[in-house]
């Protein structure tokens, strides 16, 4: 018949067979799941092995128990090795005793020392791989080729919300009195979702726009992933490969700022620039826009020579134009004076001319006027005869005896009756042996 354990006398048999078979303590190596740190000081967390795909059940889970009294020189020896972290995710190499323990009923390992150069070796080792497969795809410098806009402005930043990395970052840009638009995409910098969470935020700040319900902005001029600093494996997330080439691939200029002062993560490496701190990656887009704010005022300066050295240049052009104008303008002023004052004398000279020409016709028409003059002639001796219905005598033969006739002189009129008339008189004869008049046939002797 089989012999029947207690629940006691088995575990003390599992106990003293697992110590039979691991007396010594060993080495082990795997990534750290599941670490929780108590308030007692100790920490737990399972051992896998690294190839074992993250969400799924392990094939096989160790787990480590590091004791309140081992921890110390543990985290002294990571202090020394690089400020190395352990968490989620990080492969490690430990060594401890292998022992059963009976209140919980598993076997587990109770670590007493790490080897860091180990878990180092693995992050470089992994790190140098991927930058090389990026290199070999053409990604590594994918980021390089694009230009940062002139000036970056509008800014998409990926940090954890209201941490510290947020507010330097920010006050550093407010500082500068420039007019930055930030855009805070919060996402996790550290643990299991970091590398999620940073890969969907830099696709939502690529591809979608703010859109304030009134009108969609214009898209970032930049991407900004920064966080505070921490140990090397806290930041193992900037050195995954999801990240890496979410950086790489991204259409806009990414900027990485995390706070370390050792390695560069492979992040830095394939960011468009990387700066050690979220201070110092401010301080670099501050710089951008105060160089363009330079450029902008030499440009201006530069244009305000150019139009001062113009106008100057377009006065002077204007000035002595207007100094030949007026040149101009006096000479024909003058020319037009000399012409004026030449003939204003030729016309003073010709009007006198006319006018003594005038004159001396005048004289000579008032000598004929008044040599023609009835009066003057009648004054001679002469006399008009009309009959007395006021007809001219011309001719004696043409009036009757009888005839009434109207005799005008010098002195008046003498009216006479014709007895007779005699024809053949020699014309011409008139007292004083004056010749007659042009008019003679007109009047009667």
């Amino acid at each position: 018949m089989t012999d029947t354990f207690t629940v006691r006398e088995l575990c003390t048999a599992l106990s003293a067979a697992v110590a039979a078979a691991f007396p010594d303590e060993v080495w082990v190596q795997g990534s750290i799941s599941s670490l929780t740190r108590a308030a007692n000081g100790h920490v737990y967390f399972d051992l896998v092995d690294p190839a074992d795909e993250v969400g799924l059940a392990a094939p096989g889970v160790l787990p480590v128990t590091l004791f309140a009294s081992d921890r110390q020189r543990v985290n002294a020896i990571l202090r020394k090795a690089g400020n190395i972290r352990m968490s989620d995710g990080v492969e490690i190499r430990i060594r401890g005793r292998v022992a059963y323990y009976p209140p919980q009923g598993r076997v587990q390992l109770r670590m007493s020392l790490i080897d860091p150069a180990y878990t180092v070796g693995q992050m470089a080792a992994a790190r140098q791989a991927l930058l090389d497969a990026l290199a070999a795809e053409g990604l590594l410098n994918a980021q390089r080729g694009l230009e940062l806009p002139v000036p970056p402005l509008r800014i998409a930043l990926l940090t954890s919300a209201g941490s510290a990395a947020h507010a330097d970052f920010a006050h550093e840009l407010d500082q500068s009195g420039y007019p930055f638009e930030i855009t805070v995409y919060d996402c996790r910098v550290q643990g299991v979702d970091a590398v999620a969470s940073i890969v969907e935020a830099l696709t939502l700040a690529a591809t979608a726009p703010a859109d304030d319900g009134l009108s969609r902005r214009p898209p970032p001029d930049v991407v900004v992933l920064v966080r505070g600093g921490g140990a090397r494996t806290d930041l193992a997330a900037f050195d995954h490969e999801r990240v890496a080439r979410a950086i790489a691939q991204c259409p806009l200029p990414v900027l990485v700022g995390v706070g370390h002062e050792i390695d560069r993560s492979v992040a830095d490496e394939v960011a468009h620039l990387s700066a050690k701190t979220p201070t110092a990656t401010a301080a670099l887009l501050v710089e951008a826009v105060r160089v363009f704010h330079r450029q902008v005022e030499q440009a201006a300066a530069r244009l305000a020579g150019l139009a001062g050295a113009r106008l100057d240049a377009a006065a002077g052009r204007l000035s002595g134009a207007g100094g030949r104008l007026v040149a101009a303008a006096n000479g024909l002023v003058t020319s037009h004076h000399t012409y004026l004052d030449r003939h204003r004398t030729q016309l003073r000279y010709l009007a006198e001319r006319c006018c003594e020409r005038a004159a001396t016709e005048l004289d000579r028409a008032d000598l004929h006027l008044r040599a023609h003059d009835p009066a003057a002639t009648l004054a001679r001796g002469w006399s008009i005869t009309h009959t007395a219905g006021g007809a001219l005598v011309r001719d004696a033969a043409a009036v009757a005896p009888g005839t009434v006739l109207v005799t005008t002189v010098a002195a008046g009129t003498v009216t006479s009756t014709v007895t007779g008339a005699t024809t053949g008189g020699k014309p011409g004869s008139g007292p004083d042996d004056e010749p007659p008049p042009t008019d003679a046939a007109d009047e009667t002797p």
